[in-house]
């Protein structure tokens, strides 16, 4: 009996290492279509990224388990940012030009910032991720719409505010029980939806003002 044990323990490894794995994405039709094998890649390494900073807070191994788990654990209404500024603008630096593109625009120019106490015009450095709105990633929701209405419903709103509207946010704290993050659709629009929140005005500016000082 001792003598089965181990061959028993190699196969039963030997299946879990070759059984297919839930987190693995797989870009879908649509995706394939629109998007460029060299963009694909460097739409992958931006969900392998969110995928790694989510599983970091949450400590579940499952993704989709993983995602679900960190949207119920969002109590305000207001999104915490996943992900520092800095490190985030230094990360989307290592993607290929034209995959940043298909989703991204970076500004580094800002006409008017308001805080609480603060009125800053004119701003040159103040760097801000926006979504790329000429971007073939709204080619993609576009016609993953004709057949999800929550995507056709993302895909008007977008076009109508030029950006991600608050309304998006506040859908992903209500709804995220509807998606399945096993899925490149749903996984790549919460991997949009992290990336696009950013530090809070405060910190964005403390830090804009700290750069401008002259070094001594």
């Amino acid at each position: 009996m001792r003598n089965l044990i181990l061959p028993v323990l190699t196969i039963l490894t030997l299946m879990q290492c070759c059984a297919p794995t839930r987190n693995h994405i797989v870009p879908d039709k649509v995706a394939k279509e629109i998007f460029s094998p060299a963009e694909l890649k460097g739409i992958e390494e931006m969900i392998a990224y969110v995928d790694r900073q989510v599983s970091e807070v949450t400590k579940k191994t499952d993704i989709n388990e993983s995602y679900h788990s960190y949207f119920n654990g969002l109590e305000s209404a207001v999104f915490p940012a996943l992900v520092k500024d800095t490190a985030k603008f230094k990360f989307l630096g290592t993607i290929d030009e034209e995959a940043f593109s298909t989703i991204w625009r970076m500004d580094d120019h800002t006409e008017m910032v308001k805080t609480k106490d603060t009125v800053l015009t004119d701003l040159h450095g103040y760097q801000l991720l926006e979504l790329n709105y000429n971007g073939k990633y709204l080619n993609y929701l576009k016609e993953i719409g004709k057949t999800d209405k929550h995507y056709a419903d993302i895909y008007k709103s977008i076009e109508i505010a030029g950006d991600l509207s608050p309304s998006a946010f506040a859908w992903f704290r209500e709804h995220h029980q509807e998606l399945d993050f096993t899925r490149f659709k749903d996984r790549l629009w919460a991997t949009v939806i992290l990336l696009r929140i950013g530090d809070p005005l405060e910190e964005k500016v403390e830090r804009y003002l700290k750069n401008q000082k002259p070094n001594k």
